[in-house]
């Protein structure tokens, strides 16, 4: 995938090096915004960084950038499905976190990080894509072809 550089962020491919910058920013959706709590921010990073490393194969993560500094990700979490005659190799991605920090929202970075998943799944040769937005993210994701369905059924297991 190659860096998309819009008018306000650089969204590229990310590394294991950017584990830090990713992991704070998952700290900082999930503990300012959302209210959780548990590990420290310095235990949360060490182990953010131990969770992707054993999952370079199937979770990748962009990042957008302004000035070098880290203001947005997205992930994509590619999975196996199950092979049929006509082919055996079949893949499915799972669009997931995609976060912008407040003040560089709706400034077409979240856009520009969900079409560089969308991207690299098809290169990928998955067959779909789902996501479970947040009813403020449903707008996004339908104008970038997404749509509702009745065919998937959802259990919360947790």
């Amino acid at each position: 995938m190659t860096d998309v550089n819009d008018s306000t962020a650089t969204i590229r491919r990310a590394g294991i090096a950017d584990s830090a910058a990713l992991a704070r920013l998952r700290w900082r959706w999930r503990t300012e915004e959302r209210g959780e709590h548990g590990l420290s921010q310095s235990e949360f990073e060490t182990a953010f960084r131990h969770w992707w490393g054993s999952r370079q194969e199937t979770h990748v993560a962009y990042i957008a950038e302004r000035e070098g500094d880290p203001v947005g990700m997205a992930w994509l979490a590619m999975f196996d499905r199950v092979p049929q005659p006509r082919h055996l190799e079949r893949l499915a991605g799972n669009v997931q976190s995609v976060f912008v920090l407040e003040p560089f929202r709706n400034q077409g970075i979240g856009r520009a990080l969900v079409e560089a998943a969308i991207a690299d799944a098809r290169a990928r040769g998955a067959g779909y894509l789902i996501v479970h937005p947040s009813q403020r993210a449903y707008p996004l994701y339908e104008r970038l072809g997404f749509a509702a369905t009745n065919d998937l059924l959802h259990m919360e297991l947790d």
